[in-house]
């Protein structure tokens, strides 16, 4: 069945345009086009027609515009995928077609290469879409995949307004206006971003003596932390993203949408072997040749046996520490980063430690101890971090997690957060 695409533009020549630029592929079968003259028409052929996949929608139209059209589409619950035409530049109407659903925008003069480009992603979305809805255990990584487009869009505008800074200069009453839509759409990414973290009874089931301290430097987060609970065994991940805000955040959520491929679909549940996967899934999906951005992230991972009181480790560059009578032991990781292309390449070591009652582990990022504070405004350094453990661990998993936090925040002051914290702890 063809890729359906409904063009709704006044323009007496649109109909022909789009013909001229897609004839091959209506010629093969792949697409097929309908056309409206404005948002009017459009909305019912929208409403009454589902096999429509996607529309193209210029903004400025009689009877009822693109903005409307949007709108309109929103609050009849139409799910099919809009992309805005706009003049270039016209940066104000297509913050708000954004913010009203649309999926993505191109300008004119229209290009061919800029249709088949845009035309792929929403392909792309929507064929993901439409697998989601064959079952409902496909589900979660539908919803990934949408949050994984979001991010993409965030980066895409921040691009478009690094792109115009001399035009926006000029206009910096319209600066401010466009700057709080970032904001909100950042907001957003946060609400999502925070969706997709596990809820913290899914740890405190397994073991109610467990914190994890999370402080983003940014509205979103490079530093993230997954669980998942198999027969006896609980995993649990600290992973530190590339950078931090956006761009972190974007790694984070790949992180998260690969953690559960590997091992909710996978099964594969040997921390070893789960941080070998994500590097080949991060290796094969981000790079494509070393001159690209060192896209990748530094892993710990746990699984700790309940029953068998035995815990098993693998770490990308974050190691394990334990605290057992007073003393830490501190188990190291590999060298190696999830996604680095410029390292030896080995497997990950598996490291297996039998546990006892009162013992403590914490895996963590990196910035805890790299914060800047304290009278003399120096680095906190792991050496203090340590020391903060030992002297807590006989207190309880929550008063852990308060003093942690109000230690952070004392030592840190009126100094700027220089990264993302996390920390997470489980006490046996």
């Amino acid at each position: 069945m063809p890729f359906k695409i409904l063009v709704a533009d006044d323009e007496p020549d649109a109909e022909l345009l789009f013909r001229q630029f897609f004839r091959a592929r209506i010629r093969n079968g792949e697409l097929a086009l309908v056309f409206a003259e404005n948002g009017k028409v459009a909305l019912e052929l929208l409403s009454n027609d589902a096999s429509i996949d996607m529309l193209f929608t210029d903004i400025n139209m009689p009877v009822l515009d693109g903005l409307g059209l949007l709108e309109q589409m929103r609050e009849k619950n139409l799910s099919q995928k809009a992309i805005v035409i706009s003049a270039y530049g016209d940066m104000e109407n297509i913050r708000v077609a954004m913010n009203r659903g649309a999926f993505d925008f191109v300008t004119k003069p229209i290009t061919f290469d800029d249709l088949n480009v845009t035309l792929a992603k929403a392909i792309r979305e929507t064929e993901v879409m439409r697998k989601g809805l064959e079952a409902e255990k496909n589900y979660v990584r539908v919803l990934e995949e949408k949050e994984k487009l979001v991010l993409e869009q965030n980066e895409m505008l921040e691009k478009q307004v690094i792109e115009r800074t001399r035009e926006v200069e000029e206009q910096r009453g319209m600066l401010e206006k466009k700057n709080r839509e970032i904001l909100d759409s950042i907001y957003y990414a946060k609400r999502l971003q925070e969706a997709m973290l596990p809820p913290l009874s899914e740890l405190k089931e397994f073991f109610p003596e467990s914190f994890v301290l999370f402080e983003p430097k940014d509205i979103v987060s490079g530093d993230f932390f997954w669980f998942h609970a198999h027969d006896e065994n609980l995993i649990v991940v600290a992973g530190d993203c590339t950078g931090h805000g956006v761009a972190g955040a974007f790694m984070s959520v790949y992180g998260i949408s690969m953690l559960d491929q590997i091992v909710k679909e996978k099964k594969i549940n040997a921390p070893n072997d789960i941080l070998n996967h994500l590097h080949e899934s991060v290796v094969h999906s981000l790079k494509r040749n070393e001159r690209e951005s060192h896209a990748g992230m530094d892993v710990a991972i746990i699984s700790i046996n309940k029953k068998k009181n035995v815990l098993q480790f693998a770490g990308a560059k974050r190691p394990l520490w334990l605290v057992r009578d007073g003393e830490l032991l501190s188990f190291s990781a590999d060298r190696l980063s999830i996604g680095s292309i410029f390292e030896d390449r080995s497997s990950y070591l598996l490291q297996t430690i039998q546990l006892m009652n009162n013992d403590a582990v914490y895996i963590f990022s990196d910035g805890y101890a790299d914060q800047f504070g304290g009278d003399a405004g120096k680095k906190m350094m792991t050496s203090k971090f340590k020391e903060l453990l030992i002297a807590e661990r006989n207190n309880s998993a929550e008063a852990q997690h308060l003093f942690l936090k109000n230690y952070f925040t004392e030592w840190k002051g009126t100094t700027e957060q220089v990264d993302d914290v996390l920390v997470i702890g489980v006490k046996i």
